[in-house]
This record gives structure tokens, sequence and C-alpha cells, in this order.
């Protein structure tokens, strides 16, 4: 009788429990208070479709796993969001780290194409972005390939690969064509060598010379776009106390102008944590005559973006636009 008793007990606790364990699905008993991440605010595209558009933007440690945003897959989600929603022709991105990050990021873009600096087709010592097992910061070409034909890309000033901080510029020649307008352009893109601290400023000085010197003697006369991340401002300089290190180029305006400059005369910022413009278009004064007027914009990304500054990244694309034209 006690063993049929025990059993009847055993019974009805374990149906109990049953019974309650259904009633979970609609009424649980533990309740989470972390809210859901609010979802990525759609934005009017910048980018037009009868003028040819210029991005910069560092996409800080793409791909690096141990740096930058934690939530790789996140961070691929927004930059995907951001560059689909600009609508941009070309974009130059700094800080790719994982090559097969990027090919996996174009093959989400519809329309676009594009190169890393590392890539094969890169002539001139690409192996100088082959540093640490493949996996040093690298600069980019994202281009939509039918308004653009890319004709050869090549790793340039190699010379003062130390003034440039192991990433010397890469020079893009290519043909852009908007309508029945079309131009042949020379697009170099750069991520000069961060920081204040004065070897790191002389460093970026030097480089600069010998930038503006090469642009002097190869490309006197041609639609020049050097686009990127420059790590310096161009009214004055972010080691205090100091010019600009592109003091050079903002000294002869009869032959290279920053479209970017009236951002920084205007105070506003390219980076989410600090008050200076660092990411910058500079155009020779061939291509300067296309310019848009005020097109340029340093694109508030956190105003649609969760999270920006710490989910995506620390710097915002930087945008100008040219009318192009074939008499030019």
């Amino acid at each position: 009788m006690r063993l049929f008793f025990r059993f009847l007990t055993a019974f009805f606790f374990f149906t109990s429990i049953i019974i309650a364990g259904c009633n979970n699905d609609s009424n649980p008993v533990t309740e989470t208070n972390e809210p859901e991440p609010e979802p990525n605010t759609e934005f009017e595209a910048v980018g037009t479709d009868s003028t040819l558009d210029f991005a910069t933007w560092n996409l800080e440690w793409f791909g690096d796993r141990g740096r930058g945003p934690n939530d790789e897959d996140l961070q691929f989600k927004n930059i995907h969001f951001v560059i689909n929603g600009l609508d941009m022709d070309i974009l130059s991105v700094q800080e790719v780290n994982i090559g097969s990050r990027f090919d996996s990021l174009l093959s989400t873009l519809s329309g676009y194409e594009g190169i890393l600096a590392n890539d094969p087709a890169v002539q001139s010592d690409s192996a100088y972005y082959d540093d640490f097992n493949g996996n040093e910061q690298k600069v980019g070409l994202i281009y939509k390939s039918d308004i653009v034909t890319v004709e050869s890309a090549r790793v340039i000033l190699t010379e003062y690969d130390h003034e440039f901080a192991g990433r010397p510029p890469v020079e893009v020649q290519l043909s852009a064509t908007i309508g029945e307008q079309s131009q042949n352009l020379i697009v170099i893109l750069l991520h000069a060598k961060c920081c204040t601290d004065n070897e790191s400023y002389q460093r970026k000085k030097t480089g600069s010379e010998a930038l503006k010197s090469y642009l002097d003697q190869t490309w006197p006369a041609a639609n020049v776009m050097v686009i990127g991340d420059f790590n310096d401002d161009v009214d004055t300089s972010i080691s205090s106390g100091k010019e600009s290190v592109y003091q050079n180029f903002v000294d002869d305006p009869m032959n290279y102008i920053f479209p970017t400059k009236e951002l920084s005369d205007s105070s506003e910022s390219s980076t989410v944590f600090y008050p200076d413009v660092i990411d910058h278009h500079l155009t020779s004064d061939e291509l300067y005559e296309l310019y848009v007027e005020n097109s340029v914009l340093s694109f508030p990304a956190d105003d649609y973006v969760t999270n920006y500054g710490e989910s995506t990244s620390d710097h915002y694309p930087v945008i100008s636009r040219y009318i192009l034209d074939s008499g030019n």
C-alpha cells in the first residue's frame, strides 16, 4: 500500500511539472530585461544619377576579430547598410584587415566591384601590404562597375614606406562615365601614419612632401583625386601648435584644392570621438573644376546606425560630388 501511495504521489508531482512546463510557452517564468537592439534607420541616398560621387571611409579594423568593434557580424551588416544607402560611385576604404571579409562584402553589394592593396592585380610591390600574415591594414577601392572601369593599379612611393607607416599609397588609373560624359582619373588611395607625437608629425610631413613632388612631376595636368584617411587636418595640425603636414598642398591653390577644407573651416569632424577632420579629398585643379559646390559632407552615420561608434567605425564617411564634363 505504501508503495502504491508513493507511486501516486510521484505521478501527480511529475504531472504538475509537465503542465507547468507547457504553460511556460505563454507565461515564461524568467524574463529578460535586455532590450532588443534598435533597428537602423533608413536614409535618403546622397549619391545622384547625374554626378560622380566619391566617399572615403575608414572601416576600423574590418575583419579583425581581435581589434575594432567586438561584434564582427554586426559591423559587417552596418557597413553594408551604409554603403548601400549612400549610393556612392567610388569609395576609398581603409583598415581592411581580412581580404576574404572584403570579398564577402563585395558579394553582397549589388553592382559593385573592388580591389585591395595586396590584390595580385595591383602592380609594383603589392607585397608591402602582406605583412603580419596578410592581416595588415589595407587600403581598398569599391566602385560601381557600370560607371567605373579600372585600367591599372599600383603601389607608389615605396621608398617612403616608413613615412607612410608601412602603407604606401595605391594609385588607381580609371575611367568614369555618367550619362554621355566620360573622364579619365587618377585616384590615389591614402592611409597616412597616425598619431600626434613629434616623430609621427615629421614622418607624415615627409610623406606629404614626397606625395606632392610625385604628383607635380607625374600628373601635372590630370584629373587627380587623393582620397583617404590623411590622419591630419588641413587648417591646422592635430599635433598641438603645429601647422598641417599638408600645408604644402594648401599653399599651392593654383594646382591643388581640398574640398574637405570646407568641413575644417566649419569646425566639423570626420571621426566620432575627436573634433577634427582627418579624412580628406584632395583634388588637382583640373578635377576641382568639376566639383559640385557645397557637396562635401561628413555623413552623420550615427544618426542612422545604432551605437555607431562602438558597433561600426570611429570614422564617418566623407563625401564629395562632381559633374563630368568631356570638355574639361
